[in-house]
């Protein structure tokens, strides 16, 4: 019985790093074919589909055809949010690196502002991804949500922050498993602890409706 478990848990862990190896290609060369530029946006938000799918338990879909489907799918309204979040995120962080340049009380307050307004920025972009690939909304409203939800459960965030962070030195450390897992295995825990949110936010809203 003891050996089945085993055999059963190391099919398991191989087919968990297939899933992940093969993700990882699939988004490197979606993102070539896109030139990098136009590539990087709808290659992720594809893989994010993957991962939400993942994350529900969904094992019958065929990955690549999914993956490919969602990229020809979203590639101009995902090029759209990066452009939108570029622009958000270019002026946010080169307004404080510029008034931090300067002295003064005026300049103080503004780079506080400009650090506020950053700090926001990283909160969009924690859930961007889960909400864009859960939620059916415009691209607006997919950065408005994003950042309620990081309002609304920065528990959450924290944790999101704590796991980016550990992935980061673990790849450090162990350089030889980004080809394998890359941004993959990061993406499908950024989606399992955002659909967590997810659920817990619209049971809350079900039984506040209820009441």
């Amino acid at each position: 019985m003891n050996a089945g478990r085993l055999l059963t848990g190391v099919l398991a862990l191989c087919n968990w790093i297939t899933h992940f190896a093969l993700l990882n290609l699939l988004w490197i060369v979606c993102t070539l074919l896109g030139g990098v530029v136009f590539g990087i946006a709808p290659s992720t938000i594809a893989l994010y589909t993957v991962s939400r799918k993942a994350a529900r338990g969904q094992t019958d879909f065929p990955l690549a055809k999914t993956f490919f489907k969602t990229f020809k799918k979203e590639f101009l309204r995902a090029n759209g949010l990066a452009v939108i979040l570029l622009f958000i995120g270019v002026v946010c962080f080169y307004d404080l690196h510029f008034f931090r340049q300067m002295e003064g009380g005026l300049y103080d307050f503004m780079s506080t502002v400009a650090l506020v307004c950053c700090l926001t920025f990283l909160i969009v972009m924690a859930y961007i991804f889960p909400v864009y690939v859960h939620y059916d909304l415009k691209v607006l409203q997919t950065i408005k949500q994003a950042l309620l939800i990081g309002f609304l459960k920065p528990s959450n965030l924290l944790l999101m922050i704590i796991t980016t962070v550990s992935m980061y030195y673990f790849f450090i450390s162990f350089p030889g498993f980004i080809p394998i897992f890359g941004f993959t295995i990061f993406a499908h825990l950024n989606m399992w602890m955002a659909l967590k949110c997810f659920e817990n936010i619209e049971e809350v809203k079900v039984a506040a409706e209820a009441a």
